[in-house]
């Protein structure tokens, strides 16, 4: 079962029910079905403990007057997943936490957070069609090395010094009077920026002290210069279909600019193939961590799996930070881990769990719902005869008998999940302890 000691988001670290939710198995009708089932089926029931709601929106799982918390969505309707991360988006922003969501061209997506928040005067979107991704916007020398340091593959072979170069570099267009950016740092002109400096010094605008601290940084990180070049030049081709160009008309923007102005992003990775661009992202929620920002993170369908970064913090627990995953798969996402998937699902205070293709799947989510004592009524006739004194014929005798095993199984089948219907769902909440069956309307 879901673990609750992470519900940390939430107002009161309790979860009422949504006003939207309507027991389908009270009242009269519930009544009556109780009263035509067996004894047995009835204690199976109670065992299973399933609360069954009558068709509502998923909305209603995410109610705003709970607070926000952590969450995964997995299988089914596409549309309701959409439904799901809008929901949660809503809810976050009316609890003032800030959004990040990330995607991969999911449009249907994009275009609900558009709709529900573009009249916020806080909302921003970066897409295709939308060009303003500034990786390293607000962010100061440090900043930066450290993100390319962290995000950097190991066959790129950055070392540590190469912070020393990225600052030597900081500080040479600070004191050019022009602004820290991407393309600043990715068009540096290595060869000749020791040449560069010294001009400073000739026109008065640094001193000698500041022209041997600048030199002496570019010295310490000279050898990184062109890996770091190598990096820059991957990452551009990365993000090029949706990055800041100046004079287009779009401010730029990244994921601690948006929560520093406590907004709503809705960011298009365009290719779950742009691991670069990925991994920069994860780095730059982490530092939004490291500064003390609160936010919502919501993550698309964008797998986890061979992205070291990425999955240490999927699965790391934050009183600051809430999370939500949807995606047709959860367990495919994660590339089969199951300690990912098992970390990612405890640190959850809700999953919605719907139609799973896959068996394995299925499975986990079989186990992570859980088991209970069912209880079994098998029968058994036997039939015999006697031939009594001083009678022709003999006597007949039948026999039956009923007995009951106890065996332990899965409260919802793996084939029950596999045959669910697209909008019908499985719910874990876990400040509740319930888990609630229904069908989701559109």
């Amino acid at each position: 079962m879901l673990d609750t000691s992470n519900n940390l988001l939430n107002k009161n670290g309790t979860q009422s029910p949504s006003e939207g939710l309507q027991r389908a198995d009270k009242g009269f009708s519930g009544a009556l079905k109780l009263l035509f089932m067996s004894r047995t089926d009835r204690m199976n029931k109670i065992n299973r403990n399933i609360s069954e709601y009558k068709p509502t929106t998923i909305s209603s799982f995410f109610d705003p007057s709970n607070g926000v918390y952590n969450s995964v969505v997995s299988g089914g309707d596409s549309n309701i997943r959409v439904n799901a991360a809008v929901a949660q988006a809503v809810c976050a922003s009316q609890n003032n936490f800030p959004v990040i969501v990330l995607h991969e061209s999911n449009l249907n997506l994009a275009q609900q957070m558009r709709s529900n928040f573009s009249s916020t005067g806080r909302y921003f979107e970066v897409s295709p069609s939308s060009k303003c991704f500034e990786p390293f916007y607000q962010l100061d020398e440090f900043q930066i090395a450290n993100q390319i340091i962290e995000t950097a593959p190991k066959d790129f072979d950055i070392k540590f010094s190469a912070r020393y170069y990225i600052e030597g570099i900081g500080k040479y267009l600070n004191k050019s009077g022009k602004h820290l950016s991407f393309k600043m740092v990715s068009t540096c002109p290595h060869s000749i920026l020791f040449d560069k400096v010294e001009e400073l010094r000739l026109q008065g605008k640094i001193s000698d002290s500041e022209e041997q601290e600048i030199k002496s940084k570019l010295m310490m990180g000279q050898t990184e210069n062109y890996k770091i070049d190598t990096f820059l030049a991957t990452l551009q081709r990365e993000i090029d279909s949706v990055m800041y160009r100046p004079k287009t008309g779009h401010k730029p923007v990244n994921i601690i600019s948006a929560l520093k102005k406590k907004g709503i992003l809705c960011l298009d990775i365009n290719s779950v193939s742009n691991k670069l661009f990925v991994s920069t992202l994860i780095s730059q929620l982490k530092l939004a961590s490291t500064m003390g920002l609160r936010y919502t993170v919501i993550i698309d369908s964008i797998p986890i799996d061979a992205n070291e970064e990425y999955a240490t913090y999927m699965k790391a627990p934050s009183d600051k930070i809430c999370k939500m995953i949807c995606t047709d798969d959860l367990y495919s996402m994660v590339g089969g881990d199951e300690k990912l998937f098992a970390a990612v699902v405890g640190n959850s205070q809700i999953s919605v769990i719907m139609n799973h293709r896959s068996g394995n799947s299925a499975t986990k989510w079989a186990e992570v719902i859980g088991q209970y004592d069912r209880y079994d009524e098998s029968y058994s006739t036997s039939t015999g005869g006697s031939r009594e004194p001083f009678k022709l014929f003999e006597t007949k005798n039948h026999q039956s008998g009923v007995s009951v095993s106890k065996n332990r199984a899965f409260i919802v089948q793996p084939e029950q999940i596999t045959r669910m219907g697209q909008t019908e769902a499985y719910i874990l909440t876990a400040a509740l302890g319930e888990l609630a069956h229904l069908n989701f309307l559109g």
